[in-house]
């Protein structure tokens, strides 16, 4: 089962890393040429890092869904073992 657990963990990086290339390759260059951005707090450039951020933050996501899969694999997925949380619990 473990096994299983750590090659979704790697799909799940390679996934992470598809997105941010693929996505900035194909689909932001492309969104970002067009002249009729929404200018956001005054400009178009402010508009584009929003779009990049909340783009890349999705590859975050994917990687941090990666280790949580690692932990699980490895067994200690509690909330002791995910480290600073359990301050919060």
């Amino acid at each position: 089962m473990e096994t299983l657990l750590y090659l979704a963990a790697v799909l799940a990086v390679a996934l992470g890393a598809a997105h941010s290339v693929l996505g900035e390759r194909y689909i932001l260059i492309r969104l970002f040429r067009r002249n009729d951005l929404p200018k956001l707090f005054g400009s178009s450039e402010f508009t584009i890092r929003t779009l990049r951020f909340a783009w890349h933050v999705t590859t975050v996501a994917w990687f941090g869904f990666a280790a949580l899969l690692v932990h699980a694999g490895r067994g200690d997925l509690t909330v002791s073992g995910m480290g600073p949380v359990q301050d919060f619990v």
